[in-house]
């Protein structure tokens, strides 16, 4: 196996893996297979770990598992931190020992990786610009928050592939370095169950550019403009408004529309020119659970966009749709966002029946306006959503699953909901 950061790992005496979920274990995989003999420390509140088959049999390796597994960070050279692990205030002296998969990925690889970030679209665009660069002859591959931990795609990698790299602001908390072509499609409040506050969850995502020279370059959607401080790298500013009209593009919305346009830019860096772009998204096929066309059924057409965990998301795919959506089903796990905006949005809305779930629901509730309220039903579950459809719906209506909210009261994830009302939908049958 290629050690593509022995600058930095050779000199380690030990290690500590912080987080041992998905990218923590291959983080560890990765360790073992560059340093058989390291000493390499898992910390962890899980605390089953202690029965892991890999782990127990690994005679070179220290556990810190359950409630206080923090302590550990102090008796090591270096800490490898996973996504999603919060961390105290700390002093100075573990802070600087404090690294991710993402940033050692980026020290040896930023040269040749398209990173990209955003509250929303990230997935899409990140799926676009590969589609583009695989389509015109480039060799590429996707890898990050899209499901793909860096760590397992090293051996894939040679000079010549273009790494297009989906970041999360997790992934992006604790980096030293930023890819050489840098995306940031929007920003918005978000994961402010994590993050202290906003200007945390914003400098996170800023960190996308923050350590570019004037060789890198920087892609932003124009609505954020005023958001950028201290650019470095050249910079390229996409707005919605200047994209030609006559482009036909085969995701819903303008939001996508300027996903698609931005997705363009970036490859036009690595040498593709716009004519064979604009042709390779032609045979794009949009992600799950992202205004997903689930089918008809029942004499209903739904549509499942549980991707959307913000009030702004759930707007933007409302107008995607041109306001053509009878029955709305919002809420879920409640994380203080406003919803102010997304309830005035409604008053004007078509929407004919409105379904609310969750502690984010009852929220909503509290903000919306009488006429909004007369179309309100609340139910506790996917289940009951259904049973609602089946007394409300109509034949030839539209259900939009378009939350709002995050999932995590009653589903795994965003795609544990989504499936969820995608397996409901297709048994649907009309009364």
């Amino acid at each position: 196996m290629v050690n593509p950061f022995k600058n930095i790992l050779d000199k380690k005496t030990n290690v500590l893996i912080l987080g041992y979920g998905k990218e923590g274990g291959s983080s560890f995989a990765t360790l073992r297979a560059l340093y058989p003999n390291l000493n390499v420390g898992i910390a962890d509140g899980n605390i089953s770990l202690k029965d892991d088959i890999t782990l127990k049999n690994d005679v070179n390796i220290q556990l810190h598992l359950g409630d206080k597994y923090l302590l550990a960070l102090k008796d090591y050279d270096l800490i490898i931190k996973s996504p999603g692990v919060k961390l105290p205030n700390l002093d100075n002296s573990i802070l600087s020992k404090i690294t991710s998969q993402t940033d050692l990925f980026l020290a040896a690889f930023y040269g040749q990786t398209i990173g990209v970030t955003g509250t929303k679209g990230k997935s899409t665009t990140s799926s676009l610009i590969n589609h583009i660069l695989n389509k015109c002859g480039k060799k590429s591959i996707l890898i990050g928050n899209i499901g793909v931990p860096a760590f397992e795609m090293i051996n894939n990698i040679s000079s010549d592939t273009i790494v297009v790299y989906e970041l999360s602001a997790h992934q992006l908390e604790y980096v030293h370095k930023s890819p050489h072509i840098a995306v940031l499609l929007n920003i918005f409040p978000e994961h402010l169950d994590y993050f202290d506050d906003e200007v945390d969850y914003e400098n996170a995502k800023h960190n996308i550019y923050k350590f570019q020279n004037p060789n890198d370059k920087l892609i932003i959607g124009s609505q954020i403009m005023n958001n950028i401080t201290n650019i470095n790298a050249e910079l390229f500013c996409i707005d919605i408004s200047n994209i030609d009209s006559e482009l036909v593009y085969p995701l819903l919305g303008n939001h996508n529309k300027l996903n698609s346009e931005i997705a363009i830019s970036a490859v036009a860096n690595m040498g593709v020119n716009r004519t064979d772009a604009v042709l390779a998204l032609k045979s794009f096929e949009g992600l799950p659970h992202r205004l997903e066309v689930i089918g008809k059924y029942g004499g209903i057409t739904f549509i499942n966009d549980s991707i959307s965990t913000i009030p702004e998301s759930t707007i933007a795919a409302m107008e995607a749709m041109n306001g053509d959506v009878d029955i709305l089903i919002l809420g879920g796990y409640d994380r203080g966002l406003d919803y102010a905006k997304l309830c005035n949005y409604l008053e004007n809305s078509e929407v004919r029946v409105l379904i609310l779930l969750g502690d984010a629901g009852h929220r909503m509730k509290r903000v919306m306006s009488d006429k909004v309220l007369s179309k309100l039903s609340f139910a506790k579950d996917m289940a009951q959503v259904f049973e609602i459809i089946s007394k409300h719906g109509v034949y030839d209506d539209v259900c939009l699953l378009s939350p709002a909210a995050a999932s995590y009261d009653q589903f795994k994830n965003f795609e544990h909901r989504g499936d969820d009302f995608t397996e409901l939908a297709v048994k649907y049958k009309f009364e």
